[in-house]
């Protein structure tokens, strides 16, 4: 996740080290075999995103850092954790082929475009901001949710 600030975006906090996993035969189908590199990356669409993301827990990197992690509940409903195991609660629209999120505690969208490149799924960055281009790699799927911290933990 990241916030808007007077200069921009920025990430807000980093997560815990990720290793990459991609399955999901229907996700397969559904996309095709695709060429590894980013520039060869291929949107997918909102529908093709809530069948891989429903139901699951994605970890993200930025430039092959930790950046976060990402629970997707039914009905459009997310839960993003920072680095210190606090959470916050969005959504999520499809706006045309983009994916836009609501927090909690920045409730101006943030839309992205999610791309397929290789067995990668990646999420860049929409709009005329000085961090619209920002690249986000999902580095594992699973099923467990989020531990968040309580309050002053």
């Amino acid at each position: 996740m990241v916030q808007q600030t007077e200069g921009g975006m920025r990430q807000r906090r980093t997560m815990s080290p990720l290793a990459a996993l991609w399955t999901g035969l229907t996700f397969a189908l559904l996309l095709g075999a695709m060429p590894g590199a980013a520039q060869d990356a291929v949107p997918i669409s909102p529908p093709a995103f809530r069948e891989y993301a429903e139901g699951y827990t994605l970890y993200f990197s930025h430039e092959g850092a930790e950046f976060g992690a990402e629970s997707f509940l039914s009905g459009d409903r997310s839960i993003w954790r920072y680095d210190n195991g606090e959470c916050v609660n969005g959504t999520w629209h499809p706006r045309g082929a983009q994916i836009c999120f609501s927090y909690e505690d920045n409730p101006q969208d943030l839309c992205w475009r999610f791309l397929r490149a290789g067995d990668d799924l990646l999420a860049r960055l929409l709009g005329d901001g000085p961090d619209a281009g920002m690249e986000l790699r999902v580095v594992r799927r699973d099923r467990f949710p989020l531990l968040c911290a309580g309050p002053g933990a």
